[in-house]
């Protein structure tokens, strides 16, 4: 390597380090407040997916009112909590949903699990 490349080469990483490390400074909570809310969104969207796919029925329509609840509530939390919080829900929503029926025993048990 051409002692120009090579200096050339430690110059512009460290400019790069510098202005990552600024930017992460001032601008990193809003940085991660953005990439928090598109994470919680595109999961919502997912599962939103999924329940469309369950038999029309009242429960099922409660299931997605409990569903949006479920995203406001995991949106005020912290970001892993959050996260751990709706895919814990997700679980307990594709075990009640094996069938594609969502009885009423299923949605008080699956609302009782939210509350807590």
């Amino acid at each position: 390597m051409k002692r120009g490349c090579f200096l050339t080469t430690i110059t512009i990483v460290t400019i790069l380090i510098g202005a990552s490390l600024y930017i992460g400074d001032k601008y990193g909570d809003r940085i991660v407040q953005f990439f928090k809310s598109r994470v919680i969104e595109i999961t919502a969207d997912s599962i939103e997916d999924y329940i469309h796919r369950i038999k029309d029925d009242a429960y099922s329509d409660s299931l997605k009112v409990l569903w949006s609840e479920v995203t406001q509530d995991a949106a005020l939390m912290e970001m892993e909590e959050g996260l751990d919080y709706m895919s814990t829900v997700i679980k307990k929503i594709k075990f009640y949903t094996k069938d594609s029926l969502f009885t009423s025993e299923e949605f008080e048990n699956l609302k009782e699990f939210v509350k807590k």
